[in-house]
């Protein structure tokens, strides 16, 4: 039998409570909360839909249009919509997105061919004031976009931003800092930004710079699919808005119908 003495034991003890407290907390995939009195609820939702190709590998663009209808959402910021070497060419999702879930689709395509447009999407019922897509292409690289946009909520000017990252980390310090710099445009209008990040680094000089700019976000697990292990989708806001809640959307359904997780949140506008 090993003895330790009253003194080891308290120097073991004092160690191991230094390492609870040294521990990084654990990121939670959801948060639940009501929005504050006196401010509006936008509900946004952000997905990647893979071309509307599911982990079936079935063309299912109606399949895609029932999980949007059933978020139940404002506004939903899409990523790799349209024909992209997967699916079936020579339709635009685009246009059957918004015919078969009722929402306005405000288009953001990075690549154009004769088979169909591909690239991001804005689908909301809310009035829009302004629509531009953004370039975010650098160099060689796959061509990156994104949408920027200013909604009116109860009255209230909001802009946002939806976009798809790349894959290299220096391509995406490129994005981010162009991301960063729209917003100067007009610093005190509260802004949301969201999409598909491709940042699987918890703790990445992007996501720190992103952190510095939108003090509340929204970072779940939502890829893959079939098992979600990676905060690849994610949901930023600022000046004024916060996120009361946030879940990242798991039914039979949306596990089948892209590689991601449609990520949903209530944000509280003031």
């Amino acid at each position: 039998m090993i003895r330790f003495s009253r003194e080891r034991v308290q120097r073991i003890a004092s160690a191991l409570r230094a390492a609870r407290v040294r521990r990084p907390k654990r990121r939670v995939d959801s948060r639940s909360g009501p929005v504050p009195e006196g401010m509006a609820p936008l509900r946004v939702a952000t997905w990647n839909i893979h071309s509307c190709v599911g982990l079936d590998a079935r063309f299912a663009p109606d399949r895609i249009a029932e999980v949007i209808k059933e978020l139940d959402v404002d506004l939903v910021g899409l990523q790799e919509v349209g024909w992209h070497h997967r699916g079936e060419s020579g339709l635009d999702q685009f246009a059957f997105l918004e015919s078969a879930t009722g929402l306005k689709a405000h288009a953001g395509p990075t690549k154009h061919n004769a088979h169909a447009h591909y690239g991001n999407a804005i689908l909301t019922r809310l009035p829009v004031l302004k629509c531009e897509p953004i370039d975010l292409s650098v160099g060689r690289r796959e061509p990156r976009g994104g949408i920027d946009v200013i909604v009116e909520v109860e009255g209230r000017p909001v802009r946002i931003i939806v976009a798809h990252l790349g894959l290299d980390p220096w391509e995406r310090a490129r994005q981010v800092g162009a991301i960063v710099d729209r917003l100067e445009e007009q610093p005190a209008l509260p802004t949301l930004f969201m999409g598909d990040l491709n940042e699987w680094a918890p703790n990445s000089p992007r996501l720190r710079k992103l952190a510095e700019a939108f003090p509340d976000w929204a970072s779940p697990r939502s890829f893959h699919a079939r098992m979600p292990t990676l905060r690849l989708d994610r949901i930023y806001v600022n000046n004024g808005l916060t996120i009361p809640s946030y879940e990242v959307v798991r039914t039979v359904l949306t596990r089948r119908a892209s590689d991601h997780l449609p990520v949903r949140a209530t944000v509280a506008v003031p």
